[in-house]
């Protein structure tokens, strides 16, 4: 009987073809069937049997697997988490039938969620057109779902200036800088007047002054541009480094200079990069980049960065010696005048 056993399980056992031993071990990123003898590959791309587990949360809390088996991501700013089903029609089914139960399943779902799925959709078109980041995607929809909520200030407003103004408000609190221009060049329905009038209401009713500081949703630092701007001009990573800590220099945001005024104080911090790279790329040996160049992608007029660097230039020695001395004095010298200078001589 002994004998039979044996012989039966041999006969539906699968053997290696090598060693002729049944012990095996599956590979499941590979997708092999290895015998542990002699390690001999048996099979090739097996079918992976088990259950379609997926986790979609950033961290398990090490809990072990995720008990959700497939399906998308919960969001948690809609009242069912973003899980609920749609109904929609297929070949061979009554469409009138189709058409009452979307219309039954219509009346039935939450209004707030209908408003909140289409204008989550608009904000990611906005960030995907502008290429932003994912986290800014994110931070604008939370702030989104704050001010629909919670301020009044967007009622009866534009819907596509209330978005433009969410998605300059997401960029400015993740240190993604972009410009009122930049946001109008993709949302061309609203206007610069509009979308900073809703800013910096939708800022005061939230209270993000007090919870974020207020020198992250003032004018954003000149600093958050430049290496987008000096990326797109191919420049190097230290010029960007030298031109970062030369912004800093003329704007200190810590310490007591931070509140002395100077001749460039209020001036758009777009222009202030936009002279900053000027400079650095006239220096000698540095990038050298036309001045058009430089307008064009700063989005600023060559007259306005002639202005500031006309201000700017009696005292670069200084400046520059504070932002780390990245060029010498005889280097600062051999700068192009101003325009006012070169006339007057």
């Amino acid at each position: 009987m002994g004998d039979f056993n044996i012989n039966l399980r041999l006969k539906y056992e699968q053997q290696c073809p090598d060693c002729g031993l049944s012990d095996f071990v599956e590979d499941h990123a590979s997708g092999d069937l290895v015998c542990r003898n002699c390690g001999m590959v048996v099979e090739a791309h097996v079918i992976d049997e088990r259950s379609e587990w997926r986790t979609f949360a950033d961290k398990d809390g090490g809990a072990g697997a995720d008990p959700n088996r497939v399906g998308g991501p919960v969001n948690h700013l809609l009242s069912d988490g973003g899980m609920s089903t749609m109904i929609g029609g297929a070949k061979g089914v009554d469409h009138a039938l189709v058409r009452n139960l979307q219309r039954m399943q219509a009346r039935t779902e939450v209004t707030t969620d209908r408003a909140l799925i289409g204008a989550f959709k608009e904000i990611g078109k906005i960030c995907a057109a502008m290429k932003l980041l994912d986290t800014v995607k994110k931070q604008a929809e939370e702030y989104y779902k704050q001010a629909y909520d919670n301020a009044k200030s967007i009622k009866g407003k534009s819907q596509a200036a209330v978005l433009a103004a969410i998605v300059f408000l997401a960029c400015r609190h993740t240190g993604n800088a972009r410009t009122f221009k930049e946001i109008c060049a993709v949302v061309p329905q609203a206007s610069v007047k509009e979308i900073g009038r809703i800013y910096k209401s939708v800022v005061r009713e939230l209270g993000l002054q007090a919870t974020l500081g207020d020198k992250q949703l003032e004018g954003s630092h000149p600093h958050s541009y430049m290496r987008r701007f000096m990326s797109q001009l191919s420049m190097t990573q230290k010029e960007f480094m030298w031109g970062e800590a030369l912004t800093l220099a003329l704007l200190p945001q810590e310490g007591p200079e931070a509140n002395v005024h100077t001749p460039w104080h209020g001036k758009s911090p777009t222009s202030i990069a936009g002279t900053v790279v000027y400079i650095i790329a006239s220096l000698p040996g540095k990038t050298h980049v036309p001045l058009q160049d430089i307008c064009r992608t700063c989005g600023v007029a060559d007259g306005t960065i002639r202005q500031i660097y006309r201000e700017i230039h009696p005292h670069l020695k200084t400046l520059i010696d504070k932002a780390g001395g990245f060029a010498t004095h005889a280097d600062i010298d051999r700068l192009p005048l101003p325009v006012e200078s070169a006339a007057n001589k």
